[in-house]
């Protein structure tokens, strides 16, 4: 018994040993290869930061981002800045076309540059011009380069054109080629494929993995477009009037609810928008639609404008640009409302609440004769309200409705009728 124990355990204690060893034996090293390609939107920025974070959890010895863009928004390109200065292994970028504008920032953040020949990067300036924004950017280039050692003049000049950046013309934007970059140590090396760049950093004998934008990252990245957005916003706004100018619930109304969760959906799948946007929109609509049944515009309605315009602006990936993009739709569906209103006619809601048909004696309507009070003239009464200058007084055994003839009159004036008007009486303070 104890000769069958003991063996239990040495087999058991051999086990333990061994398998781990074969284990280490058999793993490979790992590279990624993840590529950047159109234009930068959180979509992307969430996509690079999420494959670094597999990389790293994984194991891997390095990333190359494989990266052609012409930009794109500037929010994004800092927080794939940020995810690629602050990772825990190498990153490589092969720049195999270009990297303009937010694509430059990203590639100058990389650990190693290698370009492909004929590829360039740079001219970054921000658009919508302003000096605040050229600052900004500049600044984000100048230090994002000297974190990695490379001359932050340069990379400054790629955002402002009006620094004297030796070997740049004032005035014009830095846009460096493969070579000068190279010159400049701002390409560690110029070669011509991802395997060269595999080979270069000593990756040639790793396991690639090539991590490509699934379907849900493209969709999100096309809906998160600058461009796309305020589309979106656009139709679904203009979507809307036209339904409160048919009458019915009918395909304008749909199209309307599509757009608005095209551009809710996108930011949520981008990771841009959170949940307490969409339902802050949703208030806003319920409130809206509450307001249609109440009478007069108060509390309902502002408040539901209110929830609406936040919900809109937070969805976007920045306050700045929902605010943009909200603009740009307020302005298009003002453009179009005359246009619709010509065409359509009036808006139904207003139909309902409005009566347009008048009531003539030719469509049968026969109004009821106002009674005369002419007989009254002389009577005298008491003011049962003051007469402001219109109340109720009391004559003939009657309460009636009163105006005075001019002057204010207090409840319980005794008064006399001086004329009749229709069914309303003029009185007079009795002397």
């Amino acid at each position: 018994m104890i000769r069958k124990a003991a063996a239990f355990i040495f087999v058991l204690v051999l086990l333990l040993t061994v398998f781990p060893c074969s284990s280490l034996a058999e793993k490979v090293d790992q590279v990624y290869v993840v590529s950047l390609k159109d234009e930068i939107t959180p979509a992307m920025s969430a996509y690079l930061a999420d494959q670094i974070e597999m990389a790293v959890l994984s194991g891997a010895e390095g990333i190359i981002i494989d990266i052609s863009t012409l930009g794109g928004q500037v929010i994004s390109a800092l927080r794939m800045r940020d995810a690629i200065l602050q990772s825990e292994i190498p990153i490589a970028v092969f720049v195999r076309t270009r990297a303009v504008s937010a694509g430059a920032l990203i590639t100058i953040a990389a650990d190693t540059v290698v370009m492909a020949p004929g590829s360039h990067m740079g001219a970054a300036e921000p658009i919508p011009y302003s000096a605040k924004a050229v600052a900004m950017v500049s600044g984000e280039f100048r230090s994002t380069a000297e974190a990695r050692g490379r001359n932050p003049l340069i990379a400054a000049g790629m955002a402002d054109k009006n620094l004297d950046v030796p070997g740049f013309p004032r005035g014009t934007l830095v846009n460096i080629t493969a070579e000068q970059a190279s010159e400049l140590g701002y390409a560690d090396a110029v070669l011509n494929s991802i395997e060269e760049v595999l080979d270069f950093m000593g990756w040639s004998d790793a396991q690639v993995i090539e991590a490509e934008p699934d379907a849900k990252v493209r969709i999100a990245q096309f809906l998160t477009r600058y461009d796309m957005s305020s589309i979106l916003l656009t139709i679904a706004m203009v979507a809307m009037i036209i339904e409160i100018f048919m009458q019915g619930f009918g395909l304008p109304g749909i199209i309307s609810i599509i757009a608005f969760t095209l551009y809710f959906g996108g930011g949520f799948l981008a990771g841009n928008t959170e949940w307490w946007s969409i339902l802050l929109f949703s208030l806003g609509l319920i409130l809206l639609f509450i307001e249609i049944f109440v009478p007069g515009f108060g509390f309902f309605g502002i408040s539901g404008i209110i929830s609406l315009v936040i919900g809109i602006i937070f969805a976007a990936p920045t306050p700045i640009q929902g605010i943009i993009t909200l603009g740009i739709a307020l302005a298009a569906t003002a453009i179009l409302i005359p246009v619709l209103y010509k065409l359509l006619g009036g808006p139904r809601l207003f139909r309902r609440l409005v009566l347009e048909e008048s009531e003539t004696v030719d469509k049968g309507y026969v109004s009821r004769q106002p009674h005369s009070y002419s007989e009254l003239i002389g009577t005298s009464g008491e003011a049962v309200t003051s007469l402001r200058p219109t109340g109720t007084v009391q004559a003939d055994g009657k309460k009636l409705d009163a105006i005075s003839d001019g002057s204010y009159i207090p409840a319980g004036t005794r008064v006399r009728i001086i004329e009749a008007r229709g069914s309303q009486i003029v009185v007079t303070a009795e002397e």
